[in-house]
């Protein structure tokens, strides 16, 4: 893997994915570091659909569709339990999603809801450009 290619391995304090895509697939191989808290973009739009889109090694943005791209919020929440991390909030509107591997700060930290991190206005409005990639192919996890 790269990272290791360029000598980082074990604990790191933190890393970010935003990928407009592959998000997902990189943090579930990402095996030789273990983040203290990882932030890590999540598709809105999917709303509490626990669903993936598949990998895709030549994937760009904006790919097939500007919204068919990356992974829902409960997936992530999901990937991020199995990782041993759980999750603690996001920003505004709930995509970039922030994750603390347990045992770290609970009593400062607490997990939290996808549901609680959708409750901006704005992720209503959001959900209607699932409508048009509804019956895409997507991975149900």
């Amino acid at each position: 893997m790269i990272i290791e290619e360029h000598g980082l391995a074990g604990e790191v304090d933190l890393v970010s994915i935003d990928l407009d895509g592959n998000d997902y697939w990189i943090w579930d191989a990402l095996t030789v570091i273990q983040p203290r808290v990882v932030i890590i973009e999540t598709h809105i739009e999917f709303g509490l659909r626990s669903i993936v889109v598949p990998y895709d090694k030549d994937y760009f943005f904006p790919g097939k569709h500007p919204d068919y791209h990356g992974a829902s919020p409960v997936a992530m929440a999901k990937l991020a339990n199995v990782k041993g991390y759980r999750l603690v909030g996001a920003n505004l509107y709930g995509f970039n999603t922030i994750y603390v591997r347990r045992g770290i700060g609970e009593d400062l930290l607490p997990e939290v809801t996808v549901e609680s991190i959708l409750a901006h206005p704005r992720n209503k409005e959001r959900s209607i450009l699932f409508e048009p990639i509804k019956d895409w192919q997507y991975i149900e996890m």
